[in-house]
């Protein structure tokens, strides 16, 4: 991997610190300068057994033993952990990045020092099988370097994007909760498959594999989404036939509304 010469510490053990640990570990980050903290023994022993990792039940070890620390646990208990960590807390010398949904960088420095370095990251589920995508965004007190060590960490799980934080609702709307759009069309097409004589779990990997092929097309593509459309849209054709489906339903007016008031759900939470 990039030269990464910190001790990174995740404040929490569930799904995201393990695909994050798992894509460090991938790419050849020494165990050792990692450290995971969580009251679960059992997430703990699992991390210590797969990956190699340092691994204690107490939050103030990850802040005595790294450079950078994650904090991987749910938002509704964001507030007390930080509270427990912040006397430990060097604003010069530690890196916080904070993975936990709907909680801004203001929310968290107004329990810290006022000068601490934040970032606010999103990653989401494909992060689980190192396909994820990622948003950045950071407070003013951030360096380039903070960045850049930022950057190596989630590139191990897939895609980076540095956005403000203005933006993260959309991009919430848009990208964090986009997997389950996906999986929510799977489900569409298995229902419409009844006539197709294959297993269930056969239709799952065909249609599966049909949506990540036409996404690596789109992404590879010199062609707009668009134009890949109309070239798959003969006239008079199957493929016609379904988008005038869709066109007479209004899908697209349905998707961009929806995606209006998830943001603004996400806009809601951010401000609870």
């Amino acid at each position: 991997m990039n030269d990464l010469n910190k001790r990174v510490g995740f404040i929490g053990a569930g799904n995201m610190a393990t695909a994050l640990i798992s894509g460090l570990i991938n790419s050849k980050y020494e165990p050792l300068k990692i450290i995971a903290s969580s009251p679960e023994k059992q997430h703990l022993q699992k991390l210590e057994k797969d990956f190699g990792i340092q691994v204690t039940e107490n939050n103030i070890d990850v802040i005595k033993n790294t450079d950078i620390i994650i904090l991987a646990v749910k938002p509704n208990i964001i507030e007390d952990v930080v509270n427990e960590i912040s006397d430990s807390i060097n604003h010069e010398t530690h890196l916080i990045i904070s993975i936990a949904a709907g909680i801004k960088i203001e929310k968290i420095a107004a329990l810290m020092s006022p000068k601490q370095k934040i970032i606010r990251a999103m990653p989401n589920t494909p992060a689980s099988i190192m396909e994820g995508v990622t948003a950045l965004c950071s407070n003013k007190f951030i360096k380039p370097e903070d960045i850049t060590d930022a950057r190596i960490l989630f590139e191990c799980v897939g895609k980076v994007s540095e956005i403000k934080e203005n933006n993260i609702d959309i991009f919430t709307a848009l990208i964090g909760s986009g997997p389950a759009y996906i999986f929510y069309l799977i489900e569409s097409m298995l229902e419409a498959s009844k006539n197709l004589e294959l297993s269930e779990e056969e239709k799952v990997n065909l249609i599966s594999s049909m949506i990540a092929g036409s996404a690596n097309l789109a992404n590879n593509s010199i062609d707009a989404p668009l134009v890949l459309r109309k070239k798959v849209t003969s006239p008079g054709g199957v493929t016609e036939k379904a988008i005038e489906g869709f066109e007479k339903r209004k899908l697209k007016e349905i998707i961009k509304l929806s995606m209006d008031e998830a943001e603004k759900k996400s806009i809601e939470l951010g401000d609870n």
